[in-house]
């Protein structure tokens, strides 16, 4: 019977991941880049999960006009010619992370060895795309995903956090959630209100650093025509940009 309720939960997820291109995540950052104290300068880091897409050539394009840098998660290609699309993120400077090659809840966590197996895949790729070796990643739905603590237990991303880093890779989640996964097509307005509200801690204060949870897999197009106005809300409070490393 517990088999069964695991393998419902799992079968749920990837159900909700048809519908709505993307997991509901939980707003968490393990393991952030160190702490930067008050007096110092804002860092943000703009993340992008999910691609590439032909939504990633525009981001790209509105990132090299605003000369930003970001870090894009990476699934492997559905469509051979986004191939081009991997290359040119790396090739224009931006920073290319392990988002396993499948992004489908009811393979790669249905066990450990499952998830290793998605995630050496994705390396090769892109160590194949790029010729140097990837040392940061995210998990699917983030590394407290519900829906994966339910059907695994609290300790199943953790345990392949310990593993990972011991072999030198970082693991990054967020502390800004754009929200752009929330639909499949969620507002401008409502994508550029949730950076104004997360950006900020309970007391009030700028988070510092930032990291920004945002996707360019095909649906998210309003997370495109945001892009600017995000940009721009961080230039406006102070922030430099950088990639994850």
């Amino acid at each position: 019977m517990k088999n069964f309720i695991n393998k419902l939960t799992l079968f749920t997820s990837t159900l909700i991941l048809l519908l709505t291109g993307s997991i509901i995540p939980s707003a968490s950052m393990d393991n952030p880049p160190e702490m930067t104290d008050s007096n110092s300068k804002k860092v943000v880091y703009l993340t992008f999960d999910d691609g590439p897409s032909e939504n990633t050539t525009k981001i790209l394009d509105i990132l090299k006009e605003n000369d930003v840098k970001a870090t894009f998660f990476i699934i492997s290609p559905y469509i051979p010619s986004h191939n081009d699309i991997v290359k040119r993120i790396y090739e224009e400077g931006h920073a290319i992370g392990n988002h396993t090659a499948d992004h489908e809840f009811d393979k790669i966590y249905t066990s450990e060895e499952a998830f290793m197996k998605s995630f050496n895949k994705q390396q090769e790729f892109i160590k194949e795309m790029t010729g140097s070796e990837c040392r940061i990643f995210r998990f699917p739905g983030g590394s407290k995903n519900t829906l994966v603590r339910n059907a695994r237990g609290k300790d199943f991303t953790k345990n392949i956090i310990v593993k990972l880093e011991s072999e030198g890779f970082h693991c990054y989640d967020w502390n800004v959630d754009s929200g752009d996964s929330h639909a499949s097509s969620v507002p401008v307005g409502t994508i550029c209100n949730n950076i104004l509200k997360e950006i900020k801690d309970k007391d009030g204060n700028l988070k510092n650093p930032s990291i920004v949870l945002m996707h360019d897999c095909l649906t998210k197009k309003t997370t495109v025509q945001a892009l600017p106005e995000i940009i721009k809300i961080f230039k406006d409070n102070g922030y430099e940009f950088d990639t994850l490393k």
